[in-house]
């Protein structure tokens, strides 16, 4: 998914067409890179489940046409929701929360146990 396809998932969701919705594009490229710094955590779980080198620091876009560099599952089901919280932080209070909330959810979703070994205590 690019982040354009992102913004357009985020519109939807808002009720928003591209033409009413023209406001955010301003502030979604950078919603998005602030998504994936959120996000880094569930992106390294991820990651660790696959057997892939873990990330030290959050991947970045430079422009929406790119290709969101995070597992598509994780994208196409929890980034719309996000961004479009992250959008409408300011203006709609109630959008906020019932974005803010799915994206919560669905981010629990996607992010693999981490089994850490039992140490006894001595």
């Amino acid at each position: 998914m690019t982040g354009t396809e992102c913004y357009y998932a985020a519109l939807n969701l808002l009720g928003e067409t591209r033409d009413t919705g023209a406001y955010y594009e301003q502030f979604a490229l950078g919603a998005l890179n602030q998504l994936l710094t959120n996000s880094l955590r569930e992106i390294n779980a991820l990651r660790a489940a696959q057997h892939e080198e873990l990330l030290t620091v959050p991947p970045r876009l430079t422009s929406l046409e790119e290709d969101i560099p995070a597992d598509n599952c994780l994208v196409s089901e929890c980034f719309p929701y996000g961004l479009a919280a992250l959008l409408v932080a300011d203006d709609d209070k109630a959008k906020f929360n019932w974005t803010a909330s799915e994206y919560a959810e669905r981010l629990l979703s996607h992010c693999p146990a981490q089994l850490t070994a039992v140490q006894e205590m001595i």
